[in-house]
């Protein structure tokens, strides 16, 4: 498969980004880049690169990963992205990527031939979905993608302390309730927005644009 701009392979890990590769070359394709780099990072890297084709794999940024992929294309409209799920996604789960933007939707489980297709078709700026992924799509009543995280309003509170990094019992003081309504207002946080730790959803509200200098 021959091209002039290379094709970025962007996966969650090392690991992942081999498995990814390998996959590649077994279709043919040679100029690949891989990275793990997210955000500003990851921003910069295609701007220098400028790639024909951004593969992201369907489990870079966990359950987030579509809106990631949305915010990502409504800052730059012109890339070309494709997702590629490597593992065992549903397509109920994997619909969501075409709600959020992705032009393709490419999947590794259906077999090495309509893998190779899904790549080819992906690299020349066409639209391709894998298996039942697109009779999903077409069967939703809401297409419309949202890039928000809608939260209550005391698990706002609760979001706006962990900026601050405070500790549950600080966070328990402050709005006067226990500790373990805390925890578990954080816990529903960490799963709406696709992260494990104070430090990752504090980068991920980042990203998503909701925090600023003077919320720290």
């Amino acid at each position: 498969m021959k091209f002039l701009s290379p094709v970025l392979l962007v996966c969650r890990s090392e690991s992942f980004n081999f498995l990814g590769l390998h996959c590649l070359r077994i279709i043919g394709l040679r100029r690949v880049m891989t990275t793990v780099q997210e955000g500003m990072a990851l921003n910069r890297l295609i701007s220098a690169l400028s790639p024909a084709l951004i593969i992201i794999d369907a489990n870079f940024y966990w359950d987030s990963t579509p809106r990631r992929i949305g915010l990502l294309l409504r800052d730059r409209p012109e890339l070309n992205i494709a997702v590629c799920n490597f593992n065992t996604f549903q397509p109920e789960r994997l619909v969501d990527f075409l709600r959020f933007g992705a032009r393709s939707v490419i999947d590794f489980n259906f077999g090495v031939g309509k893998f190779r297709r899904g790549i080819t078709q992906a690299i020349h700026n066409h639209a391709y979905t894998s298996g039942n992924v697109q009779d999903a799509f077409d069967g939703l009543s809401d297409n419309k993608p949202e890039l928000r995280v809608y939260t209550t309003a005391r698990e706002e509170d609760v979001k706006r302390l962990m900026w601050k990094c405070m500790k549950s019992k600080e966070m328990a003081l402050v709005l006067g309730i226990g500790v373990k309504t805390v925890e578990s207002h954080k816990t529903a946080l960490f799963a709406n927005y696709g992260v494990d730790s104070v430090s990752a959803f504090n980068r991920q509200c980042l990203l998503l644009g909701e925090m600023g200098k003077d919320d720290i």
